[in-house]
């Protein structure tokens, strides 16, 4: 069995307010054909990134609303992550290397992973490219069960064709296929049904959580910023995906009119050593992007 993420109780009921009653019933209603149904979601990562957060709120709320849900991860190596980073990044649109040696590395380690799923669900939804292949590996062993859907997180409106081409390839197969745009959708993706949801937010989470004045002010000062000045600030992921470049290129026309305003640029990466420090690898993107 692939490695099982813990997921704390979620109850629908703490939405009523932030969401209102009418939501909350149109929620119970939807769920109640999948009753005891079997669900299972498949990725890459318990911590860091939108589609751990995403699944932290919504297995908890499946599960609440009578829908056994499960959260398990793909298990690989450091040569099948690096591999898979250089997916993630071809895919919206970086130009990086791609050859029959990496394909290898990807269909082994996931060939890998498909032995360890060993129970049977109704539905199944693959996260992201990393465990794309699952599907064919157990259409292959005839063992598929249930429906598979592929939801793919990535911005692919300039997608590299060969990467592409390649995973397409993995999801033809599947019931189904979910993007956050039709932008993103390509068209040579014939074989599943494509439906598009638009990103949400979940509004209990830690980071939409209220905070009294005193605590924001005591942020501020700690890092001298001066709240009675204007500024631009991006806060995300240190990501060349998340367009830093671009938020430069805003504060340079910000401060034509505004030549004192301040820029921060503010992040808390997933992995930090035990004094705090960023550990260095693939995805210390902050500094491949400004060679510092």
């Amino acid at each position: 069995m692939l490695p099982t993420v813990p997921v704390p109780p979620v109850r629908v009921d703490d939405y009523l307010e932030v969401a209102g009653s009418e939501a909350v019933e149109r929620l119970r209603a939807a769920a109640a054909p999948l009753q005891g149904a079997r669900v299972l979601h498949v990725n890459s990562t318990a911590f860091g990134g939108g589609v751990a957060e995403l699944l932290f709120t919504q297995v908890g709320l499946l599960n609440d609303l009578g829908i056994d849900t499960t959260w398990q991860l793909l298990e690989g190596a450091d040569d099948f992550f690096t591999v898979t980073k250089f997916v993630h990044n071809a895919l919206q649109g970086a130009d990086v290397p791609w050859t029959p040696e990496m394909e290898q590395v990807y269909l082994d380690r996931v060939r890998v992973n498909a032995k360890q799923l060993t129970e049977g669900y109704d539905y199944v939804f693959v996260h992201d490219p990393q465990p794309a292949a699952l599907h064919r590996f157990l259409q292959e062993e005839d063992r598929l069960e249930g429906r598979w859907v592929w939801r793919c997180h990535i911005d692919l409106s300039h997608t590299s064709r060969q990467v592409w081409g390649f995973f397409a390839g993995l999801v033809q197969d599947y019931d189904a296929a979910v993007f956050t745009m039709q932008d993103f959708v390509q068209a040579d993706l014939t074989g599943p049904r494509i439906v598009t949801i638009p990103p949400s937010i979940d509004p209990l989470s830690p980071k939409n959580a209220y905070l009294e004045p005193d605590t924001i002010y005591g942020i501020l000062r700690r890092y001298g910023i001066d709240r009675q000045r204007p500024i631009v600030a991006q806060v995300s992921r240190f990501d060349p995906w998340k367009d830093p470049i671009g938020v430069i290129e805003a504060y340079r026309i910000a401060r034509k009119e505004f030549p004192d305003v301040p820029l921060y640029l503010a992040a808390l990466d997933s992995h930090l050593n035990e004094i705090g420090y960023i550990v260095p690898g693939l995805g210390d993107a902050g500094d491949r992007q400004f060679a510092t």
